[in-house]
């Protein structure tokens, strides 16, 4: 949403349409990665999809609640980068 204040449902509407792809390839890194990739991967989509809510929700990126939120997203998105350089053998 590139509006200052998009109405409610709008901002919700568009929320939810950005994140859709992200369920298909959840469930393609459930069933084709290893499985020391798919607990993180899981981990990191949970936190993602509280972001989601939180933006759906109207908190700005500025607001305590997103911030810590993306704090939470962050951390488990890199436990998910750790996993997947490991599986490619490339955390030297």
């Amino acid at each position: 949403m590139r509006e200052p204040e998009p109405e409610p449902d709008q901002r919700r509407r568009a929320v939810w349409e950005a994140f859709e792809a992200c369920t298909a390839l959840r469930y393609e890194v459930s069933i084709c990665a290893p499985r020391f990739i798919v607990g993180p991967a899981d981990d990191s989509f949970r936190r993602l999809r509280d972001l989601r809510d939180l933006v759906a929700d109207g908190f700005s990126r500025d607001s305590d609640e997103y911030v810590a939120g993306r704090l939470r997203y962050d951390k488990a998105y890199q436990a998910l980068r750790d996993a997947m350089r490991k599986d490619l053998g490339a955390d030297a």
